[in-house]
């Protein structure tokens, strides 16, 4: 009897810290880090690890991943940066459906929000993340369900801006960590979502932990580096840990590549 009370105290104990724990990153996640130039008109901002990229185009803001904030902090505090407002935002670029790269999403509004469509249910709530620790967090979270207004199939090229400003995102299909993750390349900037992640000063493949896949993202990888090997590549945004230091892009995913 005594070791059953025992072990009855003990999940109580966890159950209790696990609420904790629980609320505190519900906190957290409204509370951004400090807003960093990634390079001249493009900036980043995090919140619990989820990095969200905003870019101005003229007049007007695109965004790469909304982060794990529904009330969308980060995105205010890129936003402030730009000297820009939420009506500026015109297109949101989800590298892929998991809530804690999409739930900025919610608050926006009428924007397109352009994702792979191999992640719509994803995004739509209508299948759960495949990795054990994703589900955990999405649960812990309560993400909200996000659809697409542009999916994307294949690679493809999305004009973004008017007249003088016009300039162009390039998808590529980088299906591993999920169906539909996708990289986008702007301006010389390659945001990869968890593909890859930026620690130790080196890109890595996307954490173990989180990636129900991951013979199939390094796979995803080898063949990113070839769909973009006729492209500029000055510096890797990744969805957790940051972006490599400009000018190294494309020589830290040469490494990355050499290390798989």
């Amino acid at each position: 009897m005594r070791a059953i009370k025992n072990l009855f105290v003990l999940l109580l104990i966890v159950a209790v810290l696990a609420g904790i724990g629980a609320i505190a990153l519900r906190v957290l996640r409204g509370k951004p880090s400090g807003v960093e130039e990634v390079k001249q008109g493009i900036v980043e901002a995090s919140s619990v690890s989820a990095y969200v990229y905003g870019a101005k185009v003229g007049n007007k803001v695109i965004l790469f991943d909304a982060g794990a904030d529904p009330a969308g902090a980060p995105i205010d505090a890129v936003l402030a940066w730009l000297h820009a407002s939420r009506s500026d935002i015109t297109d949101v670029f989800v590298t892929h459906g998991h809530g804690d790269h999409t739930a900025g999403v919610a608050g926006l509004g009428k924007v397109r929000v352009r994702m792979g469509a191999g992640d719509l249910a994803l995004a739509e709530k209508k299948v759960a993340p495949e990795a054990l620790a994703g589900k955990a967090f999405t649960a812990v979270m309560g993400y909200p369900a996000v659809t697409a207004t542009d999916p994307i199939t294949g690679a493809a090229t999305i004009d973004v801006g008017e007249g003088a400003d016009a300039k162009k995102v390039k998808a590529f299909p980088i299906s591993g960590h999920t169906p539909g993750s996708y990289a986008y390349l702007y301006d010389g900037v390659l945001f990869v979502g968890d593909a890859m992640v930026f620690k130790q000063g080196r890109l890595d493949p996307a954490l173990k932990l989180f990636d129900a896949h991951p013979d199939a993202n390094k796979a995803s990888i080898r063949a990113l580096q070839k769909q973009i090997e006729n492209e500029e590549i000055d510096i890797i945004c990744t969805g957790h840990g940051g972006c490599t230091p400009k000018g190294l892009g494309r020589n830290q995913l040469t490494d990355l590549v050499a290390r798989l």
